[in-house]
């Protein structure tokens, strides 16, 4: 490579560290042979905007009670809890969700039981997520809301505390969440009593 080329490449990365730009590296093929090319999968950088100012609930399109589900949950949270902007986004099945939930591209969502299971414990199809802080906000039974961490303690608090007071409307009732997921800081302050 010719040294401007090198300087150039240089000064990009550079910048592109400082900003916390994040390329994504795809391998194409040019006239020369295969080369490396950086993409932006975020040009204007709104998604990251839209997300901290909007909760977004993933449900699934193939597990109809998770979409029935999430999709009764975010009309409760519309409704109820108008300030969480709550908007449905559907994922095409348990291991996208998993890998959205994963990869911190989404913060909750509705999954079955025992594939938010498979998830905590890193078994297929999420062999390739581990160390997932993944926790249980609330339970319907065969399903559960999930979400990481570094989901604020007072959002699962209120989003816990809202889909609790009016599980009449939603397409199964809430019921305090167990099993071998840990329940959520915020949300297990809420089912014991406990004030944030």
């Amino acid at each position: 490579m010719q040294r401007r080329t090198l300087l150039t490449l240089g000064t990009g990365l550079a910048v592109s560290v400082l900003t916390g730009f994040k390329p994504a590296v795809t391998i194409t093929e040019t006239r020369r042979g295969p080369g490396l090319v950086l993409a932006d999968m975020e040009p204007d950088g709104l998604t990251r905007t839209y997300r901290r100012y909007r909760l977004l609930l993933v449900g699934q399109r193939d597990d109809e009670t998770a979409g029935d589900l999430s999709e009764s949950a975010v009309n409760v949270l519309e409704r109820f809890l108008p300030a969480s902007r709550a908007r449905l986004t559907r994922a095409a099945d348990t291991r996208r969700v998993g890998v959205l939930i994963g990869t911190h591209q989404q913060d909750i969502a509705v999954m079955a039981r025992e594939s938010a299971e498979a998830l905590f414990a890193a078994t297929p199809p999420f062999t390739d997520i581990r160390n997932l802080p993944l926790r249980l906000i609330v339970s319907f039974g065969s399903h559960v809301l999930v979400s990481r961490t570094d989901f604020e303690d007072r959002h699962a608090y209120t989003v816990a505390q809202t889909l609790t007071v009016h599980k009449n409307m939603l397409a199964r009732p809430v019921v305090e969440p167990d099993g071998p997921i840990p329940v959520h800081r915020g949300a297990g302050a809420y089912f014991i009593g406990k004030d944030i």
